[in-house]
């Protein structure tokens, strides 16, 4: 009798053990109701990261050729050119004088709308002085005011101002 006993013991321990083994159908379906929630909250965060990384990519990208640009001339005491192309978004610089050297067109971020703000149009010529000033379309020094830019994309607006100095700064329109 007590060996029988000891069997029916044994025997419900290994049952009991068995069903807390698994999940219940009631907890299977709230881990994926909380994981439905989660990743119905995180894909809008992800989508507004992602175009802020990709516009404040292209405006980096734009300031850093700028200034790259506008260092070589100082540099190499030369009057350089800085010509952005829109909607291809390329830019290409130009060293001018007697034996004028232009550069490979490099592209800047596709995903971006480039555009001038008032009467600008493309392309967008900035004309960079050995002297470090920095002047619109002529590619003469002195010339006109530097025009300012509009990057655009998912909603999100950048405008960009050049100053005569070649300081870019950005403004956060929406």
């Amino acid at each position: 009798m007590r060996r029988q006993k000891a069997e029916k013991s044994c025997a419900g321990e290994a049952q009991s053990s068995r069903a807390r083994a698994g999940f219940t159908l009631l907890e299977m379906l709230i881990v994926i109701a909380v994981g439905i929630t989660l990743a119905a909250v995180a894909i809008p965060v992800l989508s507004s990261a992602m175009t802020n990384m990709r516009i404040n990519s292209a405006v980096s990208q734009f300031t850093g050729a700028l200034a790259s640009a506008r260092y070589q001339a100082i540099q190499n005491s030369q009057i350089y050119t800085f010509a952005l192309t829109t909607p291809a978004n390329t830019y290409v610089v130009t060293k001018t004088g007697a034996n004028p050297v232009v550069y490979n067109a490099v592209q800047l971020s596709p995903y971006v709308t480039i555009s001038g703000s008032g009467s600008a149009s493309s392309p967008f010529t900035y004309t960079l002085c050995p002297n470090g000033i920095v002047y619109g379309a002529g590619g003469a020094c002195p010339g006109n005011q530097p025009a300012s830019l509009i990057f655009t994309y998912n909603g999100r607006q950048i405008d960009l101002a050049v100053s005569g100095v070649g300081n870019v700064t950005s403004t956060i329109i929406h």
